[in-house]
């Protein structure tokens, strides 16, 4: 089973990030924890990385401004090579619990896991096992 080096959020709410962060942070100080406001920020910070760098979680918004969720996963499955997909867990946030937007989620290749808002740290523990 692979560890859990670093998390991604990927989410254009600010009270959303910082209590995600803040989550996160409580269940594992030395975790690293990057934000993006949007998904072209995202693709941006994962451009960045060293080659050698580990991956994690990526829990990516559905709605945003720039490059929205979708747009995201298209990019990230076209720009980067199938190293870099498998290195990363994508748990894609949904802020309503509908079986649509969860099954529609799940049926692309690059999603993981679904989650609905508002995340807590019991949901962020409980994804952490599950996929680490």
């Amino acid at each position: 089973m692979r560890s859990l080096h670093s998390i991604l959020l990927v989410d254009d709410d600010e009270t959303t990030n910082f209590l995600n962060k803040f989550f996160v942070k409580q269940l594992d100080p030395d975790l690293e924890v990057e934000i993006a406001v949007n998904g072209q920020e995202a693709l941006n910070y994962l451009e960045n990385l060293s080659p050698d760098h580990a991956g994690g979680m990526i829990v990516l918004d559905i709605n945003m401004p720039v490059v929205n969720g979708w747009e995201f996963l298209n990019a990230f499955e076209s720009k980067f090579p199938e190293e870099t997909h498998q290195k990363w867990v994508i748990v894609m946030l949904t802020a309503i619990n509908s079986e649509e937007a969860i099954s529609k989620a799940l049926a692309h290749p690059r999603v993981t896991d679904t989650a609905q808002k508002p995340l807590s740290d019991l949901k962020f523990r409980a994804l952490i096992n599950k996929h680490f």
